[in-house]
């Protein structure tokens, strides 16, 4: 394994996931959050406008997650 391979390596290991990893999950978190929109449009409730404001938060930290990995591994 060469010296860059092994940064890589214990980057990630540091780090997360890699950056493809990551973008990887960003269609199901998409499809995730219409989905609860949608259900949130049809059937308004306090507490499904809160959950949903949580999983746009989750979703928000994912994204920023994923940035950082891009910014990490050069890749943006």
């Amino acid at each position: 394994m060469s010296a860059a391979d092994q940064h890589l390596a214990a980057q990630a290991a540091l780090y997360g996931p890699s950056a493809q990893e990551q973008a990887s999950a960003m269609p199901e978190i998409g499809e995730g959050l219409a989905a609860q929109l949608v259900e949130l449009w049809r059937h308004p409730t306090p507490e499904r406008a809160e959950r949903m404001a949580a999983n746009l938060g989750g979703a928000q930290r994912a994204v920023l997650r994923l940035r950082e990995a891009l910014i990490r591994e050069g890749s943006g």
